[in-house]
This record gives structure tokens, sequence and C-alpha cells, in this order.
């Protein structure tokens, strides 16, 4: 055998040994591209920010213990724009590139319309922030370290109704994420009618990207009077809406999904933002597992301390590691890997991706206190 592989001469022997090495990750020290979609501009960005600065911090801590099976991760970064083309354009430049697993996308419904835009290119993707519950109980390429909205938004609901006495109900929602916001209202209506409370209206924002009259919106929930209002939106239009619902000195409770639950919430609305209300899978006052020096590494490095999207997005990053490693260091394949990955230790608890690519993790009911978030209560998965 190897008498006769010489007879292709030097060139052939090189050739030779390559076609062997091709199937086995250990021949190659190239680096494993990972690629990264999410909105990193505009009023949405919160999520995006935070959570490419999460997986590229896992990343950095990957590479710096010696990689995956002795190869680096090449981190590829593509901003989405918010849009569903914006979406499937920056997935196919991440292909092209090299990446067949991307940690994205940060909204649910740039989600929705990659993984239908993309569903015949093979790439596998680990959502840090979508929880739509239209990609529940699929067995397909789309993976998440965040459990769907459902629990959340019967939670808070209930929550609304049992400890707060609410019987009147105005949902204000946006309609540019409506995978998400259009899901976790119609979760919580049902849930609160089913507690004994009314839903006296609803307000959609975000339609053709307009700028919002903020001042009308509070006028027509007036005219419902509401003893509660739930805010399906960003934390920039929730803090915002905050400060109209001050200047009016409306009396009604203001509760989130966990979309606004970030730090441009207390940045931009101030103290008029105190007392608002989430139910939410991450306290940052309640630390679990390592998050607290994950919380000092993240500061050094970004300068600001990360929220759930960060954190969601470096454990994005460690189940992708976790799945490459019990691959044998391969990208292909990933579909029928992740299922079953779990940690018992982890930044915020354990958690376990199921059949399906969805966890379950507990839940904090959370408020705004002295320009900070304090958990209320928890709630058991």
């Amino acid at each position: 055998m190897l008498r006769a592989s010489f007879q292709f001469g030097k060139n052939g022997v090189l050739l030779w040994l390559l076609l062997i090495c091709l199937p086995l990750s250990a021949c190659s020290d190239n680096p494993i591209r990972l690629g990264f979609s999410g909105t990193l501009k505009g009023k949405y960005s919160d999520l995006g920010v935070q959570g490419r600065n999460g997986a590229l911090l896992a990343v950095e801590d990957i590479n710096g213990a010696g990689g995956i099976d002795g190869r680096k991760i090449e981190f590829i970064v593509r901003d989405d724009q918010n849009t569903p083309e914006g979406a499937v354009k920056a997935d196919r430049e991440l292909v092209a590139e090299g990446a067949s697993v991307i940690i994205g996308h940060m909204t649910s419904s740039q989600s929705m319309a990659a993984v239908q835009g993309m569903k015949d290119s093979g790439v596998v993707y680990i959502a840090p922030t979508t929880s739509t519950p239209l990609l529940q109980g699929i067995k397909d390429n789309f993976f998440r370290v965040i459990p769907t909205l459902t629990d959340l938004s019967k939670g808070l609901a209930e929550y609304s109704v049992d400890k707060l006495g609410k019987k009147k109900l105005a949902v204000v929602w946006d309609t540019s994420n409506q995978a998400f916001s259009e899901s976790y209202k119609k979760v919580f209506i049902e849930k609160f009618e089913e507690k004994g409370g009314n839903l006296v209206g609803e307000i959609s924002i975000g339609k053709q990207k307009k700028t919002v009259d903020w001042q009308k919106i509070v006028d027509e929930l007036k005219s419902m009077n509401p003893d509660a209002v739930v805010m399906v939106t960003s934390a920039r239009d929730l803090a915002v809406f905050a400060q109209f619902c001050t200047l009016n000195k409306t009396d009604w409770t203001i509760m989130s999904s966990m979309w606004g639950y970030t730090k441009e919430l207390v940045q931009t609305g101030g103290k008029s933002v105190e007392g608002i209300l989430f139910v939410v899978h991450f306290a940052e006052d309640e630390p679990e597992g390592e998050y607290a020096e994950f919380r000092e590494r993240f500061i050094k490095r970004f300068g600001w301390p990360p929220n759930f999207a960060a954190v969601f997005g470096y454990q994005a990053v460690q189940v992708f590691a976790e799945a490459v490693k019990r691959n044998g260091g391969s990208t292909k394949g990933l579909v029928a890997v992740v299922p079953g990955i779990s940690f018992d230790d982890s930044l915020i608890g354990p958690f376990e991706i199921n059949e399906f690519g969805d966890v379950k993790r507990n839940g904090h009911i959370v408020t705004v206190k002295d320009g900070h978030f304090v958990t209320v209560s928890k709630r058991e998965k």
C-alpha cells in the first residue's frame, strides 16, 4: 500500500494524506467559525448588543482556555437590521463565510423569518432571547436557551389578579416584533380573564415605523379606565410611556414583558419607571450559579453590567461548544447533538435543552426600586 501510494509522486502523497485528514477535525487547526446575528443599532439594539457581547466573552473564554479540541473559535458578527429581509441577508452572509451555526436571533420575529428563509441551508440556530411559542415543540434546526414566553406571561397575569387585585386590563403592544408581542399579549389576556379580570382595550404601535404619539396613547388609555396596563414593547418605548404616565398623573399599574427588562429602561425613564413589574427568568439581585463572577468580568471587559441578553448570549455559546465537543470537533450534524445538552451549574442555574430545542427555567417577579431591579418573589418552573 505504501509503495503504491508513492507511485503518485510527492504531490500525490500530499493529496492522499489530505484526503485522509478531511473528515478528521484533529488533522486541522483551522478555526471553527461561529456566526452571530442580531439587531445592533437603533432602539431595539439593547438585546442585540448585549447578546453579542455575552457571546463574545464566551468565545474569548473558550479560546483563552485552548479552544475546542485545540481549535479556536472565529466569531463573525452581522447586524440583522431588525427586519425579516435583513435577518435572512445577514445569515446568508454568515453561511457564505463558513458559519454552520448562528447565535441568534435576539427577537422572535427575526428568528421566525430566518428559520423559514434559511430552512434549506442546513444552518443551526442557538437563540439567546427568542421566546415565541410559535417555534415551540418542533423538531428542526432551531434551539434556544431561554424558555418560551408562555409561563412568564401567565405568571404575570396571575400575579396582577391574585396579588394586586387588578380587574381591568389594557394592553399596548409593538407589532414590529409580532411573533413575540402578539403571542405574549394573547396568553396574558387569556389568563387574566380566566382569573376573573376583564380586558378593556388594547393599542398597537410600531406600524410603518412611524414616531409614536405617546400623549395620544395615554389619552386613549384614560378613556378605557384600566387599573393595569401591560406593555409588550422595547425598554426604550416602555421608558417613554412611563414618563408620559407620570406627566399625566395616571394611577394604573404598569407591567411589562421581559423585553423591557434592560438597563436602558432605567437610564431612559429615570424615576418614572419606579414600580414597573415584570416576570423574568433572570433576577440580577438574586444571582444563581456563577453569575457574580461573570458580572465582574463582563463589566471589566465592556464597561457596563450585563443584562439577561448577555447572560443568555454567553450560555448559547456554551451550548455550541459542548455540542461541538460531543460531535468530535465537527460543526456538521449538530441538529442531532444539541438535544439533551444540560448544565448542572451555569451562570444562572441549571438548564437542559429538550428534544424540541426548548428549555425550562425558574421565574422571578421583579420591580424597579431606587433605580435597580429588585425581586419581589420567586416562582418555581
